[in-house]
């Protein structure tokens, strides 16, 4: 089974009213294990003029909003470039975001080539064919994991433009929550923290989209290896 880990870090909590700050994903297969390391990854700032959101989740991921205009006040590429390399991490405008992700996924053979979606066409990405987005182009189906995604991070990437086009997550999403609850102690499910450190992991989360995005993929790798 593949599925794909997904964390954002936002302005805030509502979805309406804030903005994606960073989205990480990372790509895992059961049937075939590979260090965490060389997993596909996705990470990307999205460039906003404006930033709009809660005191508190602006503080919180200032060095985040700090980068951004680092990379909007960059005197040319190659200071762009540097610190993409710097980061790890992709910087494009809301807008890219849909169509970014959706090449990932092909490159990732979530799509075949000769798909019908693409009405015939196709494009060159990174050193490799793949079908063109088109007005034909049919969503690429994918099953989430994340703490929280489905009543939080799915909220933000649905108001994205043109990614219901071109990415559809299944109803049924992963939460690995329900895993490390107590069901006799718990009011609730736990957090990705306390989630951690009953897997007998290190507790410490970073608030980094990719690391949180790991940090899911290694707490249900706790039941299928």
């Amino acid at each position: 089974m593949k599925y794909i880990s997904i964390d954002l870090e936002t302005t805030g909590l509502d979805p309406e009213n804030c903005q994606i700050l960073t989205i990480g994903a990372v790509i895992e297969d059961t049937n075939n294990i590979k260090p965490m390391e060389e997993l596909p990854t996705f990470h990307a700032a999205i460039l906003h003029r404006r930033i709009e959101g809660s005191p508190f989740a602006i503080n919180m991921n200032k060095e985040i909003i700090e980068s951004i205009v680092h990379y909007q006040t960059a005197e040319d590429d190659s200071e762009q470039f540097d610190l993409e390399r710097l980061t790890g991490m992709k910087f494009m405008n809301e807008s890219d975001v849909a169509e970014e992700f959706y090449y990932w996924l092909a490159e990732n053979d979530f799509i075949e080539l000769n798909d019908a979606g693409s009405g015939g066409y196709i494009t060159r990405r990174n050193g490799k064919m793949l079908p063109a987005i088109t007005n034909k182009t049919r969503p690429i189906t994918i099953s989430a994991a994340g703490k929280n995604f489905a009543t939080f991070d799915m909220k933000f990437l649905v108001r994205l433009p043109r990614w219901k086009q071109l990415v559809r997550i299944r109803q049924r999403v992963l939460d690995p929550s329900v895993l490390f609850t107590d069901w006799k102690n718990d009011d609730s499910l736990p957090g990705l923290s306390l989630c951690k450190e009953r897997a007998g992991l290190d507790n410490v989360v970073t608030h980094d989209a990719v690391d949180d995005a790991k940090d899911v993929i290694e707490l249900f790798r706790k039941s299928y290896i």
